[in-house]
């Protein structure tokens, strides 16, 4: 309930930040395209009620992937007291435990191996008397749940309502100013690397198994990917910068196709207005927008990048969705890159008639 109430804070800030407009985001870059085609007498207006042309996230049922259960009755006849599960397993099997959601069975997946893996190394030491038949049963237990690890892992992180929510097309565009969640949503999702990285580190000689230190910290880390959702926040800026750049580079490559702005590299009144438009509308409110989407979003995109390649098998539907939007040559980016460079190029050409750009 506190993290709660604190996001709910955060958001209750950030609307009060952005003032009276519903959707400064929109507005901004609608102004700035509109003024560049007004100041070169250009009727294209532009209007961002548009629907995101972007894959949608994969349905739960795509992204799941199925986990062998234990044996009837295998683990209820170990002696759990040999491997301090009772209390463990006591919690997994209450009318509770039987619905948990995904961030606490993964916890308790990760608890259940670390568990089984320390009793597995105690019993095999020389000095330890140990039946086998409970050394038989424990290796037979550990040995299921280390197969199945990697699909529990991906469960957990792929399959919860906070990475869903951090992927959906629903949300509004990053606000002007602020952080906008984006802190909280990195530091979840270097948690869920360290995660991930569990599935690696299975493979390789366990010196000692003592599970992880930050278990217990992470339903604040899905608590703030589900409310404030940054990602979803994300996708929809980033599509609607590349939207506004390719917009805006139309109007000013239909302007170069007609006569020149300015002859013989003088600057007129209209080739003016025009600078003031760039240096107003483009240098002072949507650069540094651009600037900050750009920058919060390559570092977002990697992170979901980096957290995928700790899996050995990834459903085909995640595996669409990844080279759609998450890799680093995906379309999604590319687009917004190219639109990036023609923008560019555009004011490049007109400025360069009237010597007037930036540092001449």
């Amino acid at each position: 309930m506190h993290y709660t109430c604190r996001f709910l804070i955060i958001l209750i800030a950030i609307a009060l930040l952005q003032g009276c407009d519903p959707r400064p985001a929109e507005s901004m870059l609608e102004r700035y395209s509109n003024r560049v085609a007004n100041s070169l007498d250009s009727d294209a207006e532009l209007s961002l009620d548009i629907q995101l042309q972007l894959p949608a996230y994969p349905r739960r049922r795509e992204r799941i992937q199925p986990v062998t259960d234990l044996r009837q009755g295998l683990i209820e006849v170990l002696n759990l007291r040999h491997c301090h599960l009772i209390n463990l397993i006591a919690e997994r099997n209450s009318s509770l435990g039987k619905v948990m959601p995904p961030s606490r069975q993964l916890v308790y997946e990760i608890r259940l191996i670390f568990r089984l893996g320390s009793c597995r190394q105690s019993l095999r030491m020389p000095q330890t008397e140990t039946d086998p038949q409970l050394l038989r049963q424990v290796e037979e237990i550990f040995q299921i749940k280390k197969i199945n690890f990697e699909a529990a892992l991906w469960n957990g992180l792929f399959t919860s309502e906070a990475m869903e929510r951090n992927f959906s097309l629903s949300e509004p565009p990053l606000s002007l100013t602020g952080d906008d969640g984006f802190s909280q949503s990195r530091q979840a999702l270097l948690i869920f690397n360290r995660l991930a990285a569990l599935n690696n580190d299975l493979t390789l000689p366990q010196p000692g198994w003592s599970e992880p230190d930050y278990l217990d910290q992470l339903e604040p880390h899905y608590q703030a990917l589900s409310t404030l959702r940054f990602g979803s926040r994300w996708l929809r800026s980033i599509y609607l910068i590349t939207y506004t750049l390719d917009h805006t580079a139309s109007v000013i490559e239909q302007r170069l196709k007609q006569r020149p702005l300015c002859f013989n590299n003088k600057a007129t009144p209209q080739a003016l207005i025009v600078k003031n438009v760039f240096n107003k509308y483009y240098a002072g409110e949507l650069q540094p927008y651009m600037a900050r989407v750009d920058r919060e979003g390559r570092e977002w995109l990697q992170l979901n990048h980096r957290l995928l390649q700790n899996f050995n098998y990834i459903p085909a539907a995640m595996q669409r969705y990844q080279h759609q939007i998450i890799n680093p040559d995906a379309p999604l980016w590319q687009n917004y890159t190219s639109a990036r460079e023609r923008h560019t190029n555009a004011w490049q050409q007109l400025l360069s008639q009237c010597n007037l750009m930036p540092g001449t």
